[in-house]
């Protein structure tokens, strides 16, 4: 069949020749235990209940749901995994409600990344795309509490500069309060997931003092903008600053910058 062209190099076949594109169904069968799992995170949800609060004892929620023992704790055993719930053995024991942050976040955005082969170099890209912007925000939308805590943590950096654990230490928390002093929980809460991977120490990665160096001038620099609520200068500030990071991972660690991210090297 002659496909017609139009000048746009599209094709222009009539529509009545085009097949009709419809979304995906669902491709899981129905789980119980996932059912299950979705039942208690709308308890946790609905109820606003804080961490630490206890759930349901377990022969309470087998005769709630009407299901086996071995399907109950498949579901809690997933909700364990995803930093959802505590569970404590023992009589008085049972599942509690826990607090799952960005590490979490990680663990599971881990096991999508190796399974899609994804490189190191594609996490620190999407850094470098959205860092910026959320400094820049975060100097519109910081109080001044927040201006201090950023200011406490490059101080921080500075005190653990010959220390690189606690120096990494301070660097993630100067990250996650830049990320959430933006203003928007979705991209903070990727961002410090997105940090909690590519900081890469687990890989191998390491900070000598003279990066550490330049990473608190950088970090300076980025609080500085904020704490003047200079957007624009947070902006460039942070950008330089994954900019360096990026050549450096790049530079010195080049087959970690090109390997897929493995699941096992974030996963707790």
């Amino acid at each position: 069949m002659i496909t017609e062209v139009n000048d746009h190099g599209l094709d222009s076949r009539p529509e009545a020749d085009r097949q009709p594109r419809r979304r995906p169904t669902t491709r899981r069968a129905y789980k119980a235990a996932l059912s299950i799992a979705q039942h208690i995170i709308d308890d946790i949800t609905t109820g606003r209940l804080r961490p630490g609060t206890r759930l349901d004892r377990e022969r309470e929620m087998l005769v709630r749901f009407n299901v086996g023992r071995g399907t109950l704790r498949e579901a809690l055993r997933f909700l364990e995994m995803s930093g959802v719930i505590m569970v404590k053995a023992g009589p008085q024991g049972g599942p509690i409600v826990a607090e799952p942050d960005a590490h979490d976040l990680a663990g599971m955005l881990g096991l999508f990344f190796q399974l899609r082969s994804m490189p190191f170099s594609a996490l620190v890209d999407a850094r470098e795309l959205l860092e910026p912007e959320l400094a820049g925000r975060a100097a519109e939308f910081a109080t001044e509490d927040v201006v201090q805590e950023i200011v406490d943590s490059v101080r921080g950096m500075e005190a653990f500069l010959a220390d690189e654990e606690n120096f990494i230490a301070e660097n993630d928390r100067f990250h996650d309060i830049v990320a959430a002093a933006a203003d928007n929980e979705m991209f903070a809460l990727l961002v410090s997931s997105l940090h909690a991977i590519t900081d890469g120490m687990p890989l191998g990665i390491s900070y000598p003092i003279e990066r550490r160096e330049a990473v608190l001038r950088a970090h300076s620099a980025v609080a500085d903008a904020i704490g003047t609520h200079d957007a624009e200068g947070a902006r460039w500030a942070m950008r330089q600053h994954i900019k360096v990071f990026h050549k450096y991972v790049r530079t010195h660690f080049p087959d970690i910058y090109r390997q897929p991210v493995r699941w096992r090297d974030i996963a707790d």
